[in-house]
This record gives C-alpha cells, sequence and structure tokens, in this order.
C-alpha cells in the first residue's frame, strides 16, 4: 500500500502532509540537506566567525554561489524522495540526489527565469509580483517531474496548473515565511541568552541555528511538492500510476 494518497489536499492537509513526510523520512531528507547545503552552512558560520560578509567578501561570494546552486538541488532530491515515497517506496539518499542532479539543467534555468520575471513585476507593482510568485510557486517540481524541452517550459506549465489557486499558494508561502522567521528568531534567541551566560557559547548558538535551517530547505520542499501533486489530482485526475510512469517503475503493492 502507497504510504500517501494522492486526494485533492486542504491547506491544512499539505502542510501537516510535509511535517509528516519529514518525519517518516528524516534521514533521507536531512541528509539531502546537510549534502546541498552544509558546506554553505559551514562557510556562513566561518564569515559569521570572522567579522562578516564585509570583512571576508569573496568568502560571502562563494557561500552565496553554493547556497543557490544547494537550494535548487536540495529540492529536485527532495521532489524525487517525495515522489518515491507517495509510491509506497523507500527513498534513498544517493538515488534522490542523483535525480536532483540530472535534473538541475531544468531546475536552474526554470529558477532563474521564474526568479528575473519576479523581480520585474514585482519592480512594477508589489500586487503584480506577489501574484507572479505564486504563479511560478511549483516551477521546480514541474521541471524536475515532468518531461520537457526545456526548463522554460516550466514557466508555462506551473502558470498553468495554479490557476484557480494563487491564493493557496499565498497562504502556503505566508506559513513558510512565518516557519523562517520563527527559527531565525528562536535561533537568535538561544545565541543572545547564551553569549550572556558565556560568550564563549556563541559559536555554538551560531551552529544550532545553521542546524535548525538546514532543515528548512526539504521541508519548503515538501510542502510545494503536495501542492504541485494536489493541483494535478484537481485538474488532470493525477495518480499513482501516472506518477509511478513519470517516475519509472511501480506502486509498491
Amino acid at each position: 500500500m502507497a504510504a500517501f494518497e494522492l486526494r485533492p489536499l486542504k491547506t491544512g492537509e499539505i502542510l501537516d502532509g510535509a511535517i509528516t513526510l519529514m518525519r517518516r523520512q528524516f534521514g533521507v531528507l536531512f541528509g539531502i540537506a546537510v549534502v546541498c547545503e552544509g558546506l554553505p552552512a559551514v562557510l556562513d558560520i566561518y564569515i559569521d566567525l570572522r567579522g562578516g560578509s564585509t570583512a571576508q567578501p569573496g568568502l560571502a561570494l562563494l557561500e552565496r554561489l553554493l547556497s543557490l546552486f544547494g537550494t535548487m538541488l536540495v529540492t529536485g532530491a527532495t521532489v524525487s524522495a517525495v515522489s518515491e515515497a507517495y509510491l509506497g517506496r523507500t527513498p534513498r539518499l544517493g538515488d534522490s540526489l542523483r535525480y536532483g542532479l540530472s535534473k538541475l539543467n531544468f531546475i536552474f534555468s526554470a529558477s532563474i527565469v521564474s526568479g528575473f520575471l519576479v523581480v520585474l513585476a514585482t519592480i512594477a507593482l508589489v500586487i503584480p509580483g506577489i501574484v507572479v510568485f505564486c504563479g511560478y510557486s511549483v516551477v521546480v517540481q514541474v521541471a524536475a517531474l515532468e518531461p520537457l524541452k526545456s526548463g522554460t517550459d516550466a514557466l508555462r506549465r506551473s502558470w498553468m496548473l495554479t490557476k484557480g489557486f494563487k491564493a493557496k499558494a499565498f497562504v502556503l508561502w505566508i506559513v513558510a515565511i512565518v516557519l523562517i522567521v520563527a527559527l531565525a528568531l528562536a535561533g537568535g534567541l538561544v545565541g543572545g541568552l547564551a553569549a550572556t551566560v558565556n560568550p564563549a557559547l556563541e559559536p555554538v548558538s551560531t551552529v544550532l541555528l545553521a542546524i535548525l535551517l538546514l532543515l528548512y530547505y526539504p521541508l519548503l520542499a515538501c510542502v510545494f511538492t503536495l501542492f504541485y501533486y494536489d493541483l494535478r489530482v484537481r485538474k488532470e485526475a493525477f495518480d499513482l500510476e501516472m506518477l509511478a510512469e513519470q517516475l519509472g517503475g511501480a506502486p509498491a503493492p
């Protein structure tokens, strides 16, 4: 039996499902985050402890580039892991990373172009920028899962899938933003208290915050992968057989 049922999901069910996936597949999903974002996280900690980006501009630029690459890879790999879990299979770290790498060119082009368009729309007016941002909320999932001629084809496809559901995408993004702010505030509070008690503990709190933020990347990918499947089920009667055909193989019995 498949671990998860492909069916229309309410907003709360998407969020609950993402947390359930994180709990059930924690080892694989956290492993993906560590492999993809571990080095940028270590560099960020080092830069922070060495005076910040103004004191270490070269390393700061390297960290940003590695983080950009890692964010794309972690999303592609997490999409694969979530899809395997939907089919009742056991996601594997190596397989998920290889899948993410194989789709990286599509993910890269889709992410860069959609991000550029969001910036343009935001410069023109804030509201259109938000609409465009929500319209491209599943562009990486499309780029990672669907057969495309180029990554930019994912933009039109994501826009079509989110038609009529951009408000739902907006709510999911708001929750995601609240979560990252909460993690940052929690880490800052712990760091501040630790530094007050013993200044030598400040690096420990910085590392703790970095670990907490590593959990955010796969959780965000889980949320919008479930949203992607929710949209396809609602609009295209997407089922496990169709998912298995996309990924190869068959659903687990």
